[in-house]
């Protein structure tokens, strides 16, 4: 499988994601507090982000099945996150700056290792290493923009 197809399946998912969590999303569930709905983001986005992690290094030939689920769980828990934590605009942008730090940290970290990335011994290639830094820095970019149109997009009646 091509990365191209294997980014196409995502948004794919992730869009189906988005309709299936608002279909079945109840609101018995409420979160009240700010801090309670950034720290459950946060949390989650960590265990996603460590399970994703672990399942490609320790399983690698189920690699695709984690890069095609992982974005629809990740949409689908922010999406009930968010419908659970009906506050006005400037309460969820200060939920999401908390719960997607993680994404944030990341993504300058990659960034930064990317341009700043320096061969071991003279004559080393370093492509691979840079390749992989830049995937990780459009994965935690991406991750941040889907986010923010998942979490931050206003209510629908």
């Amino acid at each position: 499988m091509s990365f191209t197809l294997l980014a196409v399946i995502a948004l794919v998912l992730v869009f189906f994601g988005l309709n299936v969590s608002k279909f079945y999303m109840n609101n018995s569930f409420k979160i009240e507090s700010t801090w309670m709905a950034g720290i459950l983001t946060l949390a989650g986005n960590i265990v996603l982000l460590g399970v994703t992690g672990l399942g490609v290094i320790f399983v690698p030939f189920l690699t695709p099945f984690f890069i095609v689920l992982s974005p629809v769980i990740s949409v689908i828990m922010w999406v009930m996150i968010k419908e659970s934590f009906r506050k006005t605009l400037l309460k969820r942008f200060q939920a999401y700056l908390l719960g997607f730090s993680v994404y944030l940290i990341l993504f300058i970290f990659f960034t930064y290792r990317l341009y700043t990335i320096n061969p071991f011994y003279p004559g080393e290639d370093i492509f691979m290493t840079g390749l992989g830094y830049m995937i990780g820095s459009v994965i935690c970019f991406f991750a941040l923009l889907i986010g923010s149109l998942a979490f931050l997009l206003p209510f629908k009646k």
